[in-house]
């Protein structure tokens, strides 16, 4: 007796796309958007790197710096920028040049995409790229009194100028981050 061939029933194929797009959406949620989660831990990294720059400016009894400026990442496409910061370090017979306390990264940078605006002693401040004729200059002094140049970084993702990260010092070397409350 030959046996009736069977198919599947609806109800079976309904229950395969069911599986499929809780999958789907699982994979989805997890590879979300990440990046102000890695916006404010870079504001992060860069508030507690800075302060620690600014103890070895105290622990040296030597002026410490940090230096922004912009950096193409892609040579073959200018528009896309970098801000990227550096540290200084002064020393009466060679003046500011670029250099590295204690097992520090030499800098960093933020990632493509991440604008922001800078503020120094209440001054509106540009950020571009480095001039290789002229000597490093900082723009925010670490003193070794543990005086900071009061300043104010606002991180934000393009598009989201009113989200984003602050970092900001004031004259005695205070440091403190906050994080904007629309953002994600």
């Amino acid at each position: 007796m030959k046996r009736p061939e069977r198919g599947f029933s609806l109800l079976e194929l309904l229950l395969v796309v069911v599986i499929i797009g809780l999958g789907v959406a699982v994979v989805g949620l997890g590879a979300g958007n990440h990046r102000p989660q890695e916006l404010r831990t870079a504001a992060h990294e860069f508030a507690n790197l800075t302060a620690l720059v600014a103890d070895e400016a105290v622990l040296t009894r030597e002026p410490w710096g940090v230096q922004f400026y912009t950096v193409s990442p892609d040579k073959n496409n200018e528009d896309t920028v970098q801000i990227a910061y550096r540290w200084l370090h002064f020393s009466p017979d060679k003046g500011w040049r670029v250099d590295t306390p204690r097992e520090l990264p030499e800098g960093g940078r933020f990632a493509e995409g991440v604008l922001a605006n800078l503020e120094v002693e209440g001054s509106a401040q540009l950020i571009g790229p480095l001039n290789g004729d002229k000597a490093p200059e900082p723009t925010i002094w670490l003193a070794p009194g543990g005086d900071v140049t009061p300043f104010f970084l606002h991180l934000f993702l393009a598009g989201d100028e009113n989200g984003g990260v602050d970092v900001r010092a004031d004259e005695l070397g205070r440091i403190q981050l906050d994080v904007k409350n629309n953002e994600n």
